[in-house]
């Protein structure tokens, strides 16, 4: 019985050290290799292990890994919303991880369902990949929060992950996953005495076709763009929104200020044709406000630049997170509102204020946009906002409408407090939907 504790306890370990390699694959560590073997501990606990066992070790692994990776999750709706409530926010941070455990547990079970069948090693080759792209749909698709896949890992090699123009994210995560199951093969091969020849044939085809997909997509990185386009200087003002803004007068006033004097401070010249600031640049509704309508026409005008911001809305008796564009001949160029709401936050109690002015805590829900993100400027941009990057569907429909560039507008600051961790997974992502819609 002790032999069998003691085992269990180093296994245990090791499942929760590839959890962390997992995490250390991805943003701010960036450490992308160590996402083509963070799935060998499991795989190769998982082959000796029954389906129910094997999903007991998929969960711990998928639970260490989600908690690792975003880790920054707690303490961001804590600060969201209030101090008090962070017994709630723990309660929401431990039902995301136990959800995407429940994903990984349904891959390892799969995996030793794949392995118990003692099928060849191209079908498991195959298979088990597979299931991992698969789990990782289910997560996208029915937990809705398709947040640090294993693809998006390695978003930094621009050659590899080109195929996602035809695959989609997950099939980079389909080569990575591969990947890991090559190596535990040939791990199995040389642990089991099968000697060197197998354990490179298990090696050989993933590593061929993997080495062929990058050349090719650093080939056609390299080619550039496929279409015309027209070059313009484009200015992005972030004056780091805090954490824990308050929709209140003085508050708006502050980040407005704020924003035009970052705006004022921009080289003179060769001025942009396009300037962007973020997601709650503005906290006041500017059907109530003609004046700062005004000084912002005033500060387009100026600068001869289109002005893209982004400020909550009211028409209809109801709230949109929007984005509105002012063109430079101080005109509206539109808006876009925000499609894909963020639960609890956007879409759930402690909202959006009432309308009447920025200078309530009153909550209110946002209301969902319809219209997809197409607002011309110097070219037809396709908008979205923060987390809506996330949705290769969305990004799709913006593109199919008339898009040609891609423009998120985010606020980031009340999820990193600073740390850095969620924007820089949250610009990876972002980084597949430009390839996903070349």
């Amino acid at each position: 019985m002790a032999r069998m504790t003691s085992s269990g306890c180093v296994r245990a370990l090791a499942v929760v050290a590839a959890a962390g390699g997992y995490a250390l694959a991805l943003p701010p560590f960036d450490h992308a290799a160590l996402a083509w073997l963070t799935l060998v501990p499991l795989l190769l606990i998982v082959r000796t292990a029954s389906p129910r066992r094997a999903f007991a070790w998929g969960a711990l692994y998928g639970f260490t890994a989600a908690w690792m990776a975003t880790w920054w999750l707690t303490q961001a709706v804590a600060r969201y919303f209030a101090a008090g409530i962070l017994p709630a926010a723990l309660a929401m941070s431990a039902a995301y991880g136990l959800a995407v455990a429940a994903t990984f547990g349904l891959f390892a079970a799969g995996a030793a369902l794949v392995v118990a069948r003692r099928g060849t090693l191209s079908r498991r080759l195959v298979t088990i990949p597979a299931l991992w792209t698969a789990v990782e749909v289910l997560r996208a698709r029915v937990l809705g929060q398709p947040w640090a896949l294993l693809g998006y890992t390695q978003h930094a090699h621009i050659g590899l992950i080109q195929v996602a123009a035809v695959t989609g994210v997950y099939g980079v995560s389909f080569l990575v996953a591969l990947g890991n199951v090559a190596i535990a093969e040939a791990l199995v091969a040389l642990r089991e005495g099968r000697g060197g020849r197998e354990a490179g044939a298990a090696l050989a085809v993933p590593a061929a076709l993997i080495g062929g997909i990058w050349l090719i997509g650093t080939a056609r990185a390299l080619a550039g763009p496929t279409g015309g386009f027209a070059a313009q200087p484009v200015a992005v003002v972030q004056t780091g929104v805090p954490p824990a803004f308050h929709w209140t007068r003085a508050y708006a006033e502050q980040q407005l200020m704020a924003h035009v004097r970052a705006t004022e401070a921009l080289p003179a010249e060769r001025g942009p044709a396009l300037i962007i600031w973020p997601e709650n640049a503005l906290t006041l509704y500017l059907e109530n406000e003609p004046l700062v309508v005004r000084q912002l026409a005033r500060l387009a005008t100026r600068h001869r630049a289109d002005l893209l911001f982004g400020a909550p809305r009211y028409a209809d008796g109801h709230t949109f997170n929007s984005a509105s564009l002012l063109r430079a001949s101080g005109q509206s160029g539109g808006h876009y509102d925000k499609q894909r709401l963020v639960l609890f936050a956007e879409a759930g109690p402690l909202a959006a204020p009432p309308p009447e002015a920025a200078a309530s805590e009153s909550p209110r829900d946002f209301t969902a946009g319809t219209a997809p993100g197409v607002l011309q400027s110097f070219v037809p941009l396709g908008i979205s906002i923060c987390h809506e990057i996330l949705y290769p569907d969305l990004i799709g429909r913006t593109v199919r409408a008339g898009a040609s560039l891609l423009v998120n507008i985010s606020n980031d600051g009340w999820l990193d407090g600073g740390y850095g961790a969620a924007s820089r997974q949250h610009f990876a992502m972002a980084v597949f939907r430009a390839v996903e819609t070349r």
